[in-house]
């Protein structure tokens, strides 16, 4: 049986439609994915009652596991104190303990990573001494290794260029070196699906997968709430399904693409 992730990001409560809420619930619940993974922005100005919603939303998946990484978003904009001295406060309160979270779902492995920074309001980072050193932890029984933040590696537009992960190509040959097989982010609001190779030509390929706003008024152009259904294989040749979710009229999350692929040995994916 393949380990299911269902990856949602940017839910940006405070702006969050409340029917499409109900919708991704229910969709959740139906699919009863292994985990339930959100990439950050989880409300829209990190104020106690958009935690306080969120709060309640992810209770309201239980059984279902979740594991969250902080977005820009949820550090204050505007009270700077809090900025400062104590950006994390609300996202803490809803995730106890730590920023960066690890899950292993048999030999599926899952690191999740805070790639926000007080200091920058757009742009995220990764430190590489960090992320070196979380990778050689995975042990070596694990198959697959995800890696999951909020900043996107790649996008579609150009536009979004500005967006990207601030030291991405330093972070992509770090991920690249050490085996990881896919990574996944959000921050755009615009689903995007693809191998690395296609921005990183000279590394390892492996796959990269951006979700949309789950549940955020804030859409964009052909990009109503989605979030991608993450099915992944480990016997023989490791495989990846990723299928995007988008809700429609009838507020109902339907499937309305998918795209495959397959680990060939030390050339990376395909």
């Amino acid at each position: 049986m393949p380990v299911r992730i269902a990856h949602i990001s940017d839910p940006h409560f405070g702006t969050a439609t409340v029917d499409v809420v109900a919708a991704l619930r229910r969709t959740l619940l139906d699919l009863s994915p292994d985990l339930v993974l959100i990439t950050g922005d989880i409300t829209q100005r990190a104020r106690f009652r958009q935690f306080r919603d969120a709060r309640r939303f992810v209770k309201s998946l239980a059984p279902l596991e979740v594991v969250a990484v902080p977005g820009n978003h949820d550090i204050p904009l505007f009270n700077v104190i809090a900025r400062l001295f104590y950006p994390y406060w609300g996202y803490l309160k809803i995730f106890k303990g730590t920023l960066n979270r690890e899950v292993a779902r048999e030999d599926v492995h899952v690191l999740a990573l805070n790639s926000t920074r007080w200091f920058r309001h757009i742009q995220g980072q990764i430190h590489p001494r960090t992320l070196r050193s979380r990778l050689k932890k995975i042990p070596d029984r694990a198959r697959v290794r995800i890696v999951a933040y909020h900043h996107p590696m790649d996008c579609p537009k150009h536009a979004d260029e500005k967006n990207l992960l601030k030291n991405r190509d330093e972070i992509m040959a770090i991920l690249a070196e050490s085996g990881v097989d896919a990574v996944l982010g959000g921050h755009i609001h615009d689903p995007f699906i693809a191998l690395s190779s296609e921005r990183y030509p000279t590394l390892r390929p492996l796959v990269i997968s951006l979700a949309g706003t789950c549940l955020s008024w804030r859409i964009r152009a052909n990009a109503p709430n989605s979030f991608n259904l993450i099915e992944v294989v480990t016997q023989d040749s490791p495989r990846l399904r990723i299928s995007r979710y988008d809700v429609d009229r009838n507020m109902i999350f339907q499937p309305i693409q998918s795209e495959q692929f397959i680990r060939r040995g030390d050339a990376g994916w395909a």
